[in-house]
């Protein structure tokens, strides 16, 4: 399957470019969610990204990342700065004539999108950029506007315009590699994503659910951005094996196991000294099976079950949660469940991240974008469309039926 890498440029520490209220970091990982779930909404491939939350990552990570995974394209997104408007591209200075076809075709593609909104293009480039030198396969970095530059900003500041551009960049890709079009019954949902879902409504959730579960949820979110998975599916999966961290199985609320790791045939299980290790534990078998390889470094090994995960030859071979069914546990419908019977109850899954707040979105008007997003953190939708797509009547009726549900 093609491996494409799409690397948010900066974060945590990193804001990257500045301008008043707004960080380049934002702009980068919101654009990049958006490439990101377009192209595991409609293409067959394996798509990862170099950060899903705001987190500091070294450039020498990043290229690692990418070549560990041996991609077939990596994809640097960035916000320019210092004075000038427009969308530019680029590739190492000394790269093969490969890189430099892959990237004429993003290019183009991506600024006739630009030219329909009037947007200046600035022509192909080449640096000696960190990332772009030691990336192993071809390469590109994109610089999407000026952060700077109050017209581009403009267009910044639109969840709209952000998630069309995402979109454009995606299309520019899967016509670069030519990818294959999604298949039928394959999942939705992918784990290595940026979520939309709330901490506070998890939490919020597993308190209704069970009034004595401790506060784990930050633990969740925190090892989400370090493992590059996303936390809810994870947390839902825990509430999915401890009946919202009752237990009462042959796992005790004493051995921190929060996934049953070990728990088979009888056997109770590994237990863990913390909570927080327990959890780790969790996110490594996710790992094995959405990342396979190596740990993010320095971290340590605490899953008991890694090892035997990766022996079965499912390591890094899977996409989306839906599926962990007959891998993780024997079961087909095992993925199919998280999604349907517990992410959708606390915000919802969605593949693309919801913009920052910022002075130009409180103007009043119709805005689809949101209006979708707000259906999508109440549960009523699961599916991701772009706001000027066709609804199915299968798609309308579930949410009619949904909200029948709620009365």
């Amino acid at each position: 399957m093609t491996i494409i890498v799409i690397d948010p440029g900066h974060g945590g520490e990193d804001p990257g470019a500045v301008s008043g209220p707004y960080r380049e970091k934002s702009f980068n990982l919101q654009v990049a969610g958006a490439v990101a779930g377009y192209i595991n909404e409609r293409y067959t491939a394996s798509v990862h990204l170099t950060r899903i939350s705001d987190i500091t990552a070294g450039l020498a990570e990043r290229a690692g990342y990418a070549n560990e995974l041996k991609a077939n394209l990596f994809v640097s997104l960035h916000t320019n700065a210092g004075g000038g408007t427009g969308f530019e591209s680029y590739v190492y200075t000394g790269a093969g004539g490969g890189t430099r076809v892959y990237r004429d075709r993003l290019h183009d593609y991506v600024a006739g999108f630009c030219a329909s909104h009037g947007i200046r293009d600035r022509g192909k480039k080449e640096a000696n950029f960190f990332v772009l030198r030691e990336t192993n396969m071809s390469a590109v970095l994109l610089e999407n506007l000026f952060i700077d530059n109050n017209n581009d900003l403009t267009f910044l500041t639109k969840p709209d315009f952000t998630q069309r551009l995402g979109k454009s960049i995606g299309e520019g890709i899967a016509q670069t590699l030519g990818l294959d079009t999604k298949t039928e019954g394959a999942g939705f949902i992918p784990a290595r994503a940026l979520t939309a879902a709330e901490p506070d409504r998890a939490r919020k959730l597993l308190k209704a659910k069970n009034p004595a579960a401790p506060d784990y949820i930050d633990i969740y979110v925190r090892m989400g951005g370090l493992y590059r998975i996303r936390w809810d599916a994870v947390f839902a999966q825990s509430c999915k094996e401890t009946g919202f961290w009752k237990f009462g199985g042959l796992v005790r609320p004493e051995q921190y196991n929060f996934a049953g790791l070990g728990s088979f045939d009888g056997k109770e299980g590994a237990s863990f000294k913390t909570p927080e290790d327990g959890i780790e534990a969790q996110f490594q078998h996710w790992h094995v099976y959405f990342h396979g390889g190596r740990l993010p470094a320095g971290r340590p090994e605490l899953d008991p079950r890694r090892k035997a995960a990766l022996s079965t030859g499912w390591g890094g071979k899977l996409n989306y949660v839906e599926d962990l069914g007959g891998k993780w546990a024997p079961a087909p419908d095992y993925g199919v469940s998280i999604v349907r019977d517990y992410m959708v109850s606390f915000g919802g899954p969605s593949p693309e991240p919801q913009p920052e707040p910022g002075p130009d979105d409180g103007g009043g008007g119709w805005n689809p974008a949101a209006e979708i997003a707000r259906l999508q953190k109440d549960g009523l939708v699961v599916n991701d469309h772009s706001p000027d797509s066709y609804v199915t009547w299968g798609e309308f009726a579930t949410v009619l039926n949904r909200l029948r549900d709620r009365l």
